[in-house]
């Protein structure tokens, strides 16, 4: 009997072995395939703006005296308006970074803002600068989103868009627009990730080499039905955490653009901007910072307030482009 029990154990084994292996290659086998991944959400994309404008603002014109080196108008580094589209010192005149004109139409989804600039860089023959559109959702005058847009191309592009933003209220210090000395806070001291509703796009003019165009969706916007919108051209700073820039360098260090005791421009160089417009609403005033038309025969005069009163806020002088 015993000479038949270890072919028997060895049998056992052998079949408990082989059942074991069996479970392995059923568990291999009943494994799962590997799951398609979710379909990305595209991103919504803009289409192509009406030639038609809604509204064109027109800026100082900094190249009517860039022979001379200086400007006459368009300059109040006070209420953080910039002409001076020059390098530090030199004076060079550089014709990507002055605004003539930034005109908005607007569809379902987007906001369209082309920013026409007087020529391309003569060095690198390309726009250079950073170019972006403010907007003021609050009517205070103070900047609540700022996209800014470098190195476009000919199609619309979501690379080199960056979408600024200020949760804590701090663009442009206590006093909206208004220069405010020893101020500290930062400005624009996050950036927005973009989903696929909400998002900027930029591209080259497709006529025009020396306008950006640049493309924000309403959703991006929170839809308001009414807003403020300025533009910039930087090229020198290029830097939103120090918005407003006219509460971190004094009138002396900035330097100036207009012949006077603060002449040349120095720390605050290669850059222009816009008074604001408003959209989805008329307003003749009140808001620091806004742009003022006044009718004239032949065009329009952009005006932007530069001294207000004390005891109401009221404009008591303005200063027109």
């Amino acid at each position: 009997m015993k000479k038949y029990m270890f072919p028997v154990f060895i049998l056992i084994i052998s079949f408990l072995l082989s059942a074991c292996a069996t479970k392995e290659e059923v568990a291999v086998e009943i494994q799962p395939t590997n799951a398609p991944e979710p379909t990305a959400v595209p991103y919504m994309t803009p289409g192509e703006p009406s030639p038609e404008a809604e509204r064109i603002l027109e800026d100082s014109d900094a190249s009517l005296k860039a022979a001379e080196k200086r400007v006459v108008s368009g300059d109040n580094f006070l209420n953080n308006l910039y002409e001076r589209p020059f390098t530090s010192l030199d004076m060079d005149y550089q014709p990507d970074l002055n605004i003539l004109t930034v005109s908005i139409f607007g569809d379902e989804l987007f906001y369209y803002f082309t920013i026409t600039l007087d020529g391309v860089n003569p060095t690198s023959g390309m726009l250079s600068g950073n170019y972006g559109i403010e907007f003021d959702r609050t009517q205070s005058g103070r900047g609540d989103m700022l996209v800014m847009a470098s190195s476009p191309n000919a199609e619309w592009t979501m690379d080199n868009v960056t979408v600024y933003v200020d949760p804590n209220g701090t663009v442009g210090g206590i006093k909206p627009v208004v220069a405010e000395a020893g101020y500290e806070e930062s400005g624009y001291t996050d950036t927005f990730e973009m989903t696929p509703e909400k998002v900027a796009w930029a591209r080259l003019a497709p006529d025009d080499p020396n306008a950006i165009q640049i493309a924000v969706s309403r959703a991006l916007l929170d839809d308001p039905e009414e807003f403020l919108w300025g533009a910039w051209a930087d090229g020198g700073l290029q830097d939103p955490s120090l918005f407003d820039y006219d509460d971190h360098f004094g009138p002396s260090a900035a330097g100036s653009p207009v012949r006077g005791e603060d002449y040349p421009v120095k720390e605050v160089a290669n850059l222009d901007n816009t008074c604001r417009l408003p959209y989805g609403f008329e307003a003749s005033g009140g808001i620091p910072g806004i742009c003022i038309s006044i009718p004239e025969p032949s065009h329009q005069v952009s005006c932007v307030c530069v001294q207000w009163a004390t005891v109401a806020h009221i404009c008591i002088q303005w200063s027109c482009q």
